[in-house]
């Protein structure tokens, strides 16, 4: 009679990935390349989020629900450039467009990125069936 394999968690994260991209962010920060301790960063964060999306079991209005958030995280920028003017003592009294519009360039990453971690990370409710 055979021993039965470990079966793995279908929504358990790549190991093998992630520390190898790890092990090559620490590699580049030690020699001091920029462009590669950027993209290893940002592959060591979308790789765990993209395999979660992936994955997932989804619900009934997770795409809805996905989209709304998404709307709400675009209007982050918008929201931080406007707080970056009130230091100034004319901004005070009335709005300063210059600091909201700064946040302009970065409303459809933010959107993506907020639908993006919704769908990664939001948990089920308890009432909501899944499909």
């Amino acid at each position: 009679m055979s021993v039965p394999e470990d079966e793995q968690d279908p929504h358990a994260p790549l190991w093998p990935p992630l520390l190898a991209t790890l092990g090559v962010l620490w590699v580049a920060t030690q020699v001091r390349e920029q462009k590669l301790v950027l993209s290893a960063l940002a592959t060591l964060v979308a790789l765990p989020t993209l395999w979660r999306v992936v994955t997932r079991r989804w619900v009934r209005g997770d795409v809805l629900r996905g989209l709304a958030m998404g709307y709400l995280a675009c209007h982050l920028p918008l929201l931080l450039g406007a707080c970056s003017t009130l230091d100034r003592p004319e901004c005070r009294i009335r709005l300063c467009m210059d600091g909201v519009l700064a946040g302009v360039p970065y409303v459809p990453w933010a959107g993506v990125l907020g639908t993006l971690l919704y769908w990664a990370w939001g948990t089920l409710s308890g009432g909501r069936r899944a499909l």
